[in-house]
């Protein structure tokens, strides 16, 4: 009898390179959907953050009479009544640093001793109260080791889920002196061997329209001793923005604890506790390159995220909008003071965008 051989039949090639193209076009189908999913819930923890500081801001205020000053500031110049006024190498507290009570942070608060003295004067072992202006501030003071450890804290309620770009574990960047403290030197870095690198925030304060330092005041809600009271928010709570975020990657983003120079501008400055109306949202630093921006203005001074085309802003009613980046924007120089001018040139008034950081300016804000 002859003997019938069955052979098992394999698959072709043809019908292999199907397979293989069937599961790509899965794959590229699903990814996006993932992608998207992990998105919405990175925001969502980013806009419980936002609600957990507007709580903490609106308790401030209740308590203290006044949101907290943007940053405490002194004097440049000498005074009779401060004969050690800030320099320009001297750190002072920020906005973030003075609400730690409000959000369940109180053990970092008196570890810091944020109401012990000025953030400098912490940060140094035997920090000198020398009126001499011409002897040096620091003269090589140790740092104070248990206050530098705090500072460096990384305060999950200060950090966008979204934001991938925090430098050791959630410090400030290193990678360029435009986004880092005192060109990349960090904390107390006059006469100090090794300077103190502080925990990073994606919150900054609306300050307003200008880009101001030390004492000046500001349109917004957080500038320099600025102590903004609720009645003076004239336009309405739910028509102000209090709080907006910054990236770490295109824009350098901040630091919690405050600022590294009180009279300082720019991202080297006062920026990494607040930010300013004028640079757009998300603005294109491809086209505006973080030194050149606006004439030296730039997205380090602004507001920006990782979210796609926009960025979750806080409200002066506690609520969280997500905002688009293409916000009618207008920034022009009014009077300081009268905010409701009109621009000389476009005889328009100020943008969406800059109307939502300006607490008195008497105008009405349209949809955003």
């Amino acid at each position: 009898m002859a003997r019938i051989i069955r052979r098992a039949r394999g698959f072709t090639l043809v019908e292999l390179l199907v397979v293989i193209a069937i599961i790509g076009i899965l794959v590229s189908m699903l990814l996006p959907a993932v992608q998207s999913a992990r998105e919405a819930s990175r925001r969502a923890s980013c806009t419980n953050n936002f609600k957990q500081i507007g709580l903490a801001l609106q308790n401030y205020a209740e308590t203290l009479g006044s949101y907290p000053s943007g940053y405490i500031a002194t004097p440049a110049p000498p005074t009779n009544t401060d004969p050690t006024p800030s320099t320009a190498t001297e750190e002072e507290w920020g906005w973030s640093a003075l609400i730690l009570p409000y959000m369940e942070q109180t053990p970092l608060h008196e570890r810091l001793g944020v109401t012990k003295g000025r953030l400098f004067q912490r940060l140094l072992a035997n920090s000198p109260v020398n009126p001499d202006t011409n002897s040096p501030r620091y003269n090589a003071t140790p740092i104070n080791v248990d206050v530098a450890n705090a500072a460096k804290a990384v305060v999950k309620s200060f950090m966008c889920p979204s934001d991938s770009g925090f430098s050791g574990r959630g410090l400030v960047s290193q990678t360029t002196p435009a986004r880092t403290f005192n060109g990349g030197q960090g904390f107390a870095a006059a006469g100090v061997a090794n300077p103190v690198l502080v925990g990073v925030s994606n919150y900054l304060g609306n300050s307003g329209h200008y880009n101001e330092r030390g004492v000046a005041k500001n349109s917004g809600i957080f500038f320099g001793n600025s102590g903004v009271r609720l009645v003076d928010v004239r336009d309405g709570l739910s028509n102000t923005i209090l709080v907006g975020e910054r990236d770490t990657i295109e824009c350098g983003s901040g630091a919690w604890i405050g600022v590294r120079n009180s009279n300082g501008a720019g991202t080297r400055g006062v920026n990494f506790s607040i930010g300013h109306s004028r640079p757009k949202l998300n603005q294109d630093t491809t086209n505006f390159p973080l030194s050149a921006a606006f004439g030296g203005i730039n997205c380090g001074e602004g507001f920006s995220s990782m979210h796609p085309r926009g960025a979750l802003f806080l409200l002066g009613d506690g609520s969280v909008r997500f905002i688009s980046d293409t916000i009618d924007s207008n920034w022009y120089a009014p009077i300081k003071g009268n905010w409701s001018t009109i621009d000389p040139v476009t005889r328009r008034t100020h943008g969406t965008y800059q109307l939502l950081m300006t607490r008195d300016d008497k105008q009405a804000v349209r949809n955003f």
